[in-house]
Parts: C-alpha cells; structure tokens; sequence
C-alpha cells in the first residue's frame, strides 16, 4: 500500500516537473536565451498613419512659360494700351513669328521676326527687320541677344545725283550679343531671384564689313514675384508676375533698365505677355491672335 501510494507520488511530482519545464521553455527559457518559445510572439498592432493633406494647388512660374513659343510658326499678334485710355487706340503693337534656328553670337539659337516693316520713300525704300533670339534648353530659358537690319534700296532715278560708285543697296545691322548667353529657370517659386553675370557686346556691320565692337560688362536678375490675377480688356485670367533687371556698363557709368510682366498661367494665351512695362508705366493687351505650333 504505501509502495502504491509512493509511486503516485513519484508520478505526480514527475508530471509537475514536467509541466513546469513546459511552461519555462514556452516562455523562452531561464534567463540563460536558450529554447525556443511554442508559439511566435506576435508584435503589437500601431494605428494606422493618417492620410497625408491634400497637396497645395502649384503657384510656381512653370505654366507661364509655353513651350510653343519656340517651335518653328508660332504666332502671336497683339496691341496694347496704357491702363486708362481708349482701348481703340492702341498706343503699342507687336508681331511675333517664331522662324528656325539662326547663327548668332556663335551659336545656333531660335531667331524670333519681332518686327517687319516696310516703307516708301520719293528716293528710297527702306525695309526693317527686328530679331529676337531665345532658346529653351534643359528647363531654363536663354536670352542670347537681339539684331536690328535696315535695307535701303536707292530708286535708280536718282543715281546721276550720287556720288560714282555709290552702292543703290546697302544694308547695315546692329547686333547686341550676350556672352554666356542670359539663363533663367522656367520653374521658379515666388519670391526667389536668379541673378546671371554676362557680357554685351554691340557690333555694327555694313555691307558685310563689321565696325568697331564695343563690350561692356552686363548683369540679369530676374524676380518672379508670384501669381496675381489679372483684368484685361481679354478677360480675367491667373498670371505670373516677374520682373527682369538688366545692368550694363562698369564703375559709376552704367545704365539699367527693369521691366514687368504678367504671364498668362492658363487659357488659350497661356504663357503670353498680358501686361508689361517699366516700373512707373505698364501696358495692358487689349487685343490677341495667338496660334501656336
């Protein structure tokens, strides 16, 4: 009786032990890492992150710049008018007709007609074309410089009265070249300026032969002031502001000149010029052809 009555003591204290083993190594062990618990232990749950804020409508200067403005056929047309007067008399226009790339100052840039005109004298016809010349390279734009040439063409009635060997035809340009050319970032937020150092070189040439070239030191810094809106005799469209400051010269003799724009942001005239100027004066587009390519 009692050598049962010990076997099932034996027996209770071995399935104790046993237990408590169990119970250890389900919890990892004894302090020494060893075992492997029974069941992986699962992480706690975090809440979920909140949804991000609805990102902010863009108010940068890139949609005011339009990339059409440099492909070959664009044109654009406008007048202009100080704010205040008669918009039927227009006080500025100005034609624009994007043609291919033209060597100048060097390099090969995007020559823009800025102005065509022909007129007729009693001895003469004189015929005038103004250039622009622009490119718009890896998201910035490059100013390169501007030329203006006058052909006049003699009527050849009036030839007794010339001196011998007096050419009827001659044509004479002034160019203006910038070295390195002007460049300035397309996307820009409000309130930041770039500011670009250069030289203005400013050459004359007649008949082929060039005249004596004046360089002189220049700098650019252009401002983009932020998006205003903006009513025009064409409507109530949302613009960029900029203004670009063009230095030229050295020491105590320099001259500047700052002009304004407001560019379109939106709409069919996206990227055009709807009111410009000097600082004291502007003038507002009070009509518009544009057709781009």
């Amino acid at each position: 009786m009692k050598k049962a009555r010990s076997n099932n003591i034996s027996r209770a204290r071995m399935l104790a032990i046993v237990a408590a083993v169990a119970a250890i190594s389900a919890c990892g062990g004894g302090g020494d890492g060893g075992g492997a618990p029974a069941f992986p232990i699962l992480p706690i749950a975090e809440p979920a992150p909140p949804p991000p804020a609805p990102a902010p409508v863009s108010d940068s200067s890139g949609p005011c710049f339009n990339e059409a403005d440099f492909r070959e056929g664009t044109v654009v047309e406008f007048e202009a008018a100080k704010p205040g007067t008669d918009p039927a008399t227009p006080s500025f226009r100005r034609k624009a007709v994007t043609e291919g790339r033209e060597a100048f100052g060097g390099a090969n840039p995007i020559a823009v007609n800025v102005g065509s005109e022909s007129i007729t004298y009693p001895a003469f016809q004189q015929i005038t074309v103004k250039k622009e010349y622009k490119d718009l390279v890896n998201g910035s734009f490059l100013l390169y410089g501007k030329s203006a040439t006058y052909k006049n063409t003699i009527d050849p009635t009036f030839a007794p009265s010339l001196p011998p060997g007096y050419p009827l035809v001659n044509v004479s340009t002034v160019s203006q070249v910038f070295t390195p050319p002007f460049a300035f970032p397309v996307d820009m937020t409000p309130g930041q300026v770039v500011s670009q150092q250069s030289t203005v070189a400013k050459t004359p040439v007649l008949n082929g032969s060039s005249g004596t070239t004046v360089s002189l030191p220049a700098s650019g810094e252009l401002t983009y002031h932020g998006r205003e809106q903006l009513d025009t005799p064409l409507g109530t469209f949302n613009t960029c502001k900029l203004s670009l400051k063009i230095t030229v010269g050295a020491s105590v003799i320099t001259k500047e000149a700052t002009r304004e724009f407001w560019l379109a942001a939106e709409g069919p005239y996206r990227g055009q010029l709807l009111k410009g100027g000097d600082t004291k004066t502007s003038m507002v587009v009070t009509k518009m052809t544009y057709s781009p390519k």
